[in-house]
């Protein structure tokens, strides 16, 4: 009878260890690691590679070094602020920024029916907006724009959910190109509603102050200037 605790199994007893058992194998016309097809290859894979480098070099950006590397990632993930955060610290600069939904459901009795059914209804004051849902980690705003003569409300922009830092990260595919942004940042944001007509400078630097003099920035600063270039009517 075995001793208490030991386990007792149907499997054979061996003397060799795993290696010894393991059967090797015998070869007759050995062949180098790389032979001069298989280098071929490498070179010619090598070659289209690079080919399609080249070739995507148009959709490559002005400067986008400034976005890679650690020390430029580490530069951009600062100042992290919920979606709710952005906003209030807008109001602060003295922007009616609402964070209510820009649509709202009222329950009222429909004239042909009699019938209590719920009408949605547009928020009529306010110059921008939060929205009250998250889609991919992104939350959308609204704002108020002027389109062919006509005052429309317009989803313009979004900003990362639950938290996003003060400047955008992206993503870069194989042949150095970049895709999409892996985290949002809210002067993203604020550039393109500043773009928009929406907020000025101004108060969007009273609001999370001057932009820094670094990397992160770059793109940000340009373009501002770039906008104050068209309002003066300097470039098209």
């Amino acid at each position: 009878m075995p001793e208490a605790g030991h386990i007792v199994g149907n499997m054979r007893r061996v003397e060799m260890s795993y290696d010894e058992e393991l059967p090797t194998p015998v070869v007759t016309d050995p062949l180098p690691y790389t032979d001069s097809s298989s280098q071929e290859l490498i070179e010619r894979e090598q070659e289209e590679y690079e080919k399609n480098y080249a070739a995507a070099a148009p959709q490559r950006w002005e400067k986008q070094e400034l976005w890679q590397g650690k020390d430029n990632e580490t530069m951009r993930l600062v100042n992290i602020l919920h979606p709710h955060s952005v906003f209030r610290k807008l109001q602060q600069a003295g922007v009616d920024a609402r964070i209510e939904a820009p649509s709202y459901w009222v329950h009222e009795v429909d004239n042909s029916t009699g019938k209590i059914v719920a009408v949605k209804k547009e928020r009529s004051v306010g110059r921008l907006w939060l929205h009250d849902n998250a889609v991919n980690g992104r939350v959308g705003i609204s704002a108020w724009v002027t389109e062919n003569g006509i005052r429309v409300r317009k989803c313009l922009t979004s900003i990362q959910y639950p938290y996003g830092p003060e400047w955008s990260i992206m993503r870069f595919d194989e042949w150095n190109v970049p895709t999409n942004e892996r985290y949002r940042g809210y002067r993203t944001a604020m550039l393109a509603l500043i773009l928009a007509g929406v907020l000025t400078e101004d108060e969007v630097n009273r609001a999370f102050g001057v932009p820094p003099l670094n990397n992160a920035s770059w793109f940000y600063r340009r373009s501002i200037a770039d906008f104050r270039k068209k309002q003066k009517g300097l470039i098209q």
